[in-house]
């Protein structure tokens, strides 16, 4: 993985060192340049060359041309975060500054605020790069309204790319359960732990592989299981950065990903979608959940999260009604159907209520089997094996 690189173009001495104390503390996943811009053609030179995703610049290389200075920085580094400091409140350096394009802008105490701003674009940067590595995947499940199954495909699901992962001897798969005020993942999936993705977000910042393996249950071929809290009654909601750095450790493990956000679409879960590559909206045949699928689109719309990441699954449908929603669906609500799932309530009755999964070998099993593999492009290889049969049944065929 790719570390995060910082530019430090700082003049004065008191301002450099509390700046490298910062960086220094983040040294093992930061990587710092200086630079002392004694010339300033030279400097940009350098820093066409370098590419720093982050600038930090004293303003006193500004020389009075603020506006004309910055966006010469800005057309040498387009993709660099650019931060000044200053050693006292400018108002007038701090517009200009702004409306030529500097990010933020600090001055003594620099420590608090720049280790925020720091971890935060660290924390962006390690999760843009997992995004776009096609090896690893983050996928949610979100029930359109309670009582859809989300958790309940995202738990098979997840224990169906587990078993493709352990064929192909691949990483294993994370399944974490994000609806942190009434997730029963620890339920159906019998999780053994009584640590929950809490404690893991609690202890993210000096997360280690010991520390994780005591957080995690397991029990499926390649599949380890992250609970929500058993006690529903939080101190506090999770916070962005708390969610990023989790993800952002288990993208570093895991080569898959599943989360189940519950149900219903919150500012809570709003705060995941940055971190996910799809998003699997679970909904039941019926005029409520539809109609909480529009809505839901609609937010997610006006939040600038894309449709090609979206998929709809339409459980507990019926031949007839599958073919009469999926249509309904593609007009109504603009996206097509990704996948119908049958109904058997009495067969997940019957096996929560021994306390197991489904069967893979049931109707419905057989089906998230399917789905699983049209997630993750890979076939399960014992269905493989199975479907080939005999010689001799080929021969009676015939």
């Amino acid at each position: 993985m790719r570390l995060l690189t910082a530019a430090l173009v700082i003049k004065r001495k008191e301002l450099l060192e509390e700046a490298e104390r910062c960086c220094q503390e983040l040294a093992s996943q930061l990587i710092v340049e200086k630079h002392d811009c004694g010339n300033w053609a030279s400097f940009l030179e350098w820093l066409q060359q370098m590419q720093p995703h982050l600038v930090l610049i004293d303003v006193e290389h500004f020389q009075g041309i603020v506006e004309e200075r910055v966006r010469q920085v800005k057309a040498a580094a387009p993709t660099a975060m650019l931060i000044a400091v200053h050693n006292a409140v400018d108002s007038q350096m701090i517009i200009s500054g702004m409306r030529a394009g500097i990010t933020e802008y600090f001055y003594p105490p620099l420590a608090k605020n720049l280790r925020a701003v720091l971890e935060r674009r660290i924390d962006e940067h390690t999760r843009d790069q997992f995004l776009t590595n096609s090896d690893r995947k983050t996928i949610a499940f979100l029930s359109a309204k309670g009582g859809c199954g989300g958790t309940t495909v995202a738990c098979h699901t997840a224990v169906e790319i587990g078993k493709r992962m352990s064929q192909t001897g691949a990483y294993h798969v994370l399944l974490a359960d994000l609806d942190v005020t009434g997730g029963n993942i620890r339920f159906l999936m019998r999780a053994k732990t009584p640590f929950s993705v809490m404690d893991a977000m609690n202890a993210s910042q000096g997360m280690d592989v010991v520390s994780w393996n005591k957080l995690v249950s397991n029990g499926y071929p390649a599949l380890e299981v992250m609970s929500a809290p058993s006690n529903f009654c939080l101190d506090r909601m999770p916070e962005q950065r708390d969610i990023e750095r989790l993800l952002n450790f288990a993208r570093s493990r895991y080569q898959w990903t599943v989360l189940d956000l519950g149900c219903s679409l919150t500012p809570y879960t709003m705060s995941m979608l940055e971190n996910i590559n799809e998003l699997y909206l679970v909904a039941s045949p019926d005029v409520l959940s539809l109609y909480q699928v529009k809505q839901i689109l609609r937010e997610l719309q006006e939040n600038n999260f894309s449709t090609d990441r979206l998929r709809l699954i339409l459980n507990r449908s019926a031949d007839y009604e599958d073919k009469l929603i999926s249509e309904e669906a593609q007009k109504m609500l603009g996206i097509s159907t990704f996948f119908s799932l049958t109904n058997d309530y009495s067969g997940l009755a019957e096996a929560y209520a021994g306390g197991s999964l489904l069967s893979s070998r049931s109707p419905l099993g057989r089906q998230i089997s399917a789905l699983a593999s049209k997630i993750t492009g890979i076939e399960d290889q014992d269905n493989l094996r199975s479907s080939k049969g005999p010689w001799y049944r080929k021969l009676r065929a015939e």
